[in-house]
């Protein structure tokens, strides 16, 4: 079993072997300290169940019916989640587990990862307070392979549901140890108790003493009512002032002149009857006033205003986040923006913290890890961030000091956020500026001593000692020349082979495949299922030799890039970001589809008579297609760097060319190849063990 444990070990996958549930067998309730003081309750919960002092579902009502409010909660919920978040830590087999177990959680709820943390930030932001509830797995119902013990219950936790937190109401002692939860609909039927291990209470601002967070939109209600009373009086007094009043005067302050009641009745039956755009001719006595406001009604906008400002401050934002622009340059929309982001990422300090403690922890215990004990078995929630403006100059801060020698290259990385052990090779000045600047080198010196040994011997290289022309082929072509050509060529395939390490890659993905027919060999014979054997052999090895392939991928295409550079003569044409995941995106294919026929065949190897015999020989029968998809895969990648350093040089096409021992197929393909749209499913391999390369030259030329 040794074997299979290097393996698991080389793609990093904590199994149930190894596994040490030593640390689950710790009791959390025999390390758990008393609590002292004494708590500050509300009543009103029914029995010994305390409310909110908050009214919640107030808030819910604010949140559904008032645009400020909604809008406000909004944009910090949509800041929490923007760029994405990560689980991180030392020990990758600790990181593993807990994705496999949040991946199995997912397909078991119905509910994604993604939406379920979703869901307890919004009920975070809005009440201040989530409650999750802890769903355990009926006779450890999890899959087989994934080791899980009950460390606060004696069942796993197989997933996770969250609480309406207007509904959930709580029960403490009286030194404020919570005592049990209940969840109640209030519609007058009993209440749903959970024990408080098996309930997470995310809470925002807690009060010391406190059962509850309070909603950060809170102290901003009464001024949020205020201004929509404000609004509303200005909305009549709008509507009162908007149709003027028509004061209609009949007769003269004169004797004989005087309005009959006669004449006022007519005059009041002519307006009634009057259309909207007619109008009225009277007589000398008669007269007609627009009675208005006259400018002396209360001008409101200032108010208004005011009180707008006070339930954005109130709010956590900004009237350029409210989309209220002003006159607002962009100096100022970035702080405002800075200010929300501030607030969110306090949320986001609030949300991680528990997380990390009352989820991941929980789920590394079962999984027997330590993360207490042990600090490599720690594993953090961390938020992506979210003012990439700030980061960028935060991180040119802290490359400045490194500039400056002012902190060390670990530290440097560490005050990034990134591990500071590293593959130095992989950085960008050791891939591709050292090696360009040595291949500008090697041009230089190759030039300044070309032609500087004049007194050179005459039979320095070799010289004729017959008189009369080189001996010539039927065609009329030099025969020396020819075999001084077929030398080069075979000599450059050789050390083709070598340079892209061929046969060095193909013995190492042999012994992976040893190992894992002697691996499979062995659960054979202990008639283990097909299911655990293709899961903890074939899936691994699977997987191991994937992450083997991509970097021989890489270095094939870097080769063929370096190659392509140096016969344009432009050392500085450069790679750009992503070339290299295109290039490695689809050379894993051929060792997938070998690994599956392998897995098939052992599949059915319990319906043969010797199981053990058909398993060797299914092994036995493929080893020999590894050589044939290395070789392929390494021309590929390796052609394809030749055509693309091509294509950055501003080439139009480039040739085929084929060695001696080419087949009918390489022959009748084309010799030239155009980079236009498609080039590179046109460029060789044509065929399995096809030899033939790309160069920016076709054999007469060159």
């Amino acid at each position: 079993m040794k074997i299979l444990e290097r393996i698991r070990k080389g793609i990093r996958l904590r199994t149930m072997d190894e596994a040490s549930p030593s640390s689950a067998k710790r009791d959390p309730k025999k390390i758990a300290v008393s609590r002292l003081g004494q708590a500050i309750k509300t009543s009103g919960g029914g029995g010994d169940f305390e409310d909110s002092p908050v009214d919640l579902d107030e808030i819910g009502r604010a949140y559904y019916t008032d645009s400020y409010i909604r809008r406000a909660v909004d944009k910090h919920s949509a800041l929490m989640f923007k760029n994405g978040w990560e689980i991180s830590g030392k020990n990758d087999a600790a990181v593993d587990y807990v994705w496999t177990r949040l991946k199995l959680m997912a397909e078991g709820t119905g509910q994604s990862t993604d939406s379920f943390l979703t869901e307890i930030s919004d009920n975070l932001i809005l009440y201040g307070n989530a409650y999750v509830v802890k769903a355990r797995a009926k006779n450890n119902s999890l899959p087989s392979g994934v080791t899980a013990a009950g460390y606060t219950n004696n069942k796993p936790i197989a997933g996770y549901f969250v609480l309406p937190a207007q509904q959930v109401t709580v029960n403490r002692d009286d030194n404020g140890k919570i005592v049990a939860y209940q969840q109640s609909s209030g519609s007058g039927g009993e209440g749903v108790e959970f024990r408080p291990e098996e309930i997470i209470h995310f809470h925002y601002r807690r009060p010391t003493g406190r059962a509850y967070g309070v909603p950060f939109i809170y102290n901003a209600l009464d001024d949020v009512k205020l201004l929509r009373q404000i609004e509303e009086n200005v909305a009549r007094l709008i509507y009162r002032n908007l149709f003027p009043l028509y004061l209609y005067k009949v007769g003269l302050d004169k004797p004989g002149f005087e309005a009959t009641d006669e004449e006022i009745e007519d005059l009041r039956e002519e307006i009634r009857t009057i259309p909207v755009d007619g109008a009225l001719v009277v007589p000398e006595r008669h007269s007609i006033e627009v009675v208005g406001s006259q400018g002396q009604a209360i001008d409101a906008n200032g108010y208004l205003k005011y009180f707008r400002e006070r339930v954005f401050s109130g709010l956590g934002v900004s009237d350029t986040t409210m989309g209220i622009s002003g006159t607002a340059n962009k100096s100022t929309s970035d702080n405002q923006s800075s200010d929300l982001n501030d607030s969110v990422k306090d949320f986001q300090k609030t949300f991680a913290d528990f997380a990390k403690f009352s989820i991941i922890n929980e789920l590394l215990f079962e999984g027997g890890f330590d993360p207490v004990l042990n600090p490599d078995d720690e594993v953090d929630f961390v938020f992506h961030e979210i003012e990439f403006d700030a980061k960028i100059k935060r991180e040119n801060h802290i490359i400045q000091q490194f500039m400056q020698n002012t902190i060390t290259f670990e530290e440097m990385r560490q005050a990034m956020g990134k591990d500071i052990v590293i593959d130095e090779s992989r950085l960008y000045i050791n891939m591709f500026q050292s090696s360009n600047a040595e291949a500008a080198a090697k041009d230089s010196e190759g030039a300044a001593n070309q032609g500087n040994n004049k007194d050179q011997p005459e039979n320095q290289n070799g010289k004729q000692t017959s008189p009369g022309k080189p001996k010539t082929s039927e065609g009329g072509k030099n025969t020396s020349v020819l075999e001084s050509t077929k030398l080069t060529e075979s000599t450059q395939l050789v050390n083709l082979s070598e340079a892209l390490q061929i046969q060095t890659f193909t013995k190492k993905m042999e012994q992976h495949w040893n190992s894992a027919m002697e691996d499979v060999q062995v659960r054979v014979n202990r008639e283990e299922g097909p299911k655990l054997i293709t899961s903890f052999t074939t899936g691994l090895v699977s997987q191991l030799m994937k992450e083997q392939v991509r970097p021989f991928v890489e270095k094939s295409f870097l080769h063929g890039f370096r190659e392509g550079q140096l016969q344009q003569g432009d050392t500085f044409t450069k790679l750009k970001p992503g070339d290299v995941q295109v290039a490695t995106s689809k050379h894993g294919r051929s060792f997938e589809r070998l690994m599956n026929d392998v897995t098939n065949s052992i599949s059915t190897c319990y319906e043969k008579e010797n199981p053990s015999a058909h398993v060797t020989h299914a092994f036995t029968a493929s080893k020999y297609r590894i050589g044939f998809a290395a070789k392929r895969i390494a021309y590929e990648a390796y052609n394809y760097g030749v055509a693309l350093s091509a294509e950055r040089g501003r080439k139009d096409k480039v040739f085929v060319q084929h060695n001696d021992n080419c087949c009918k197929q390489c022959l009748s393909s084309p010799a030239e190849i155009a980079l236009s749209d498609g080039w590179r499913e046109k460029i060789p391999p044509h065929h399995i063990n096809c030899e033939c390369v790309i160069a920016l030259k076709s054999k007469e030329v060159s």
